[in-house]
């Protein structure tokens, strides 16, 4: 029979193993800090999932390879909206990465796509043209933040790592904003 002091030992132990499982719960890992939620689609598309000949059904003609050596990436740009979507294709395989961005204005000659307003968001509802408290208001705290630079303008990056959420789902969300307006995403399948 156990007296008082043996079971405080023992709830002080199952007390212990609790606490350290819980430091291993992935859920409260580096990678997935507590609340983060991970993303499925961008402009529609699923990573991983989603083919080439599914997302030439869903965004219709007028895509272009960006050249005759990339047969693997496919490019949809509309002059009326602005908006630009280009998937990685590896293989006959799916899709591997999807990238959606509002073009400046000016640069967009040479579209022939039809892409509506509507393809302009993750599946969580994240648009272009959110604020990046919006950003980390859906999806959490960041993997990284920090600056970059495209098209030879400073920008700011915000980095998910969704590898917490299983090798079958995307892995990272690369977001870019300018003037502290979201320009750019990418939904990547896995890590390059």
């Amino acid at each position: 029979m156990c007296s008082s002091a043996c079971w405080r030992r023992v709830g002080f132990l199952v007390l212990v193993l609790a606490v350290l499982a819980g430091a291993q719960d992935p859920a409260s890992s580096a990678d997935r800090p507590p609340g983060n939620v991970n993303e499925l689609t961008l402009a529609g598309l699923r990573p991983g999932v989603t083919t080439a000949a599914e997302a030439v059904r869903r965004l219709g003609p007028g895509w272009t390879h960006p050249s005759a050596d990339e047969h693997d990436l496919y490019d949809w740009c509309d002059h009326a909206t602005r908006l630009r979507v280009q998937i990685e294709e590896r293989g006959a395989g799916a899709v591997q990465a999807v990238t959606l961005e509002r073009m400046p204005a000016g640069g967009t000659s040479g579209c022939h796509a039809h892409l509506p307003v509507s393809l302009a968001r993750t599946g969580r509802g994240v648009a272009l043209g959110a604020a990046p408290a919006r950003l980390r208001a859906v999806y959490g705290k960041p993997f990284f933040t920090g600056p970059a630079s495209w098209r030879g303008h400073d920008v700011e990056m915000i980095v998910y790592n969704f590898s917490w959420a299983g090798s079958d789902k995307p892995q990272v969300l690369e977001s870019t904003f300018g003037h502290g307006a979201l320009i750019k995403l990418t939904l990547s399948a896995q890590y390059y």
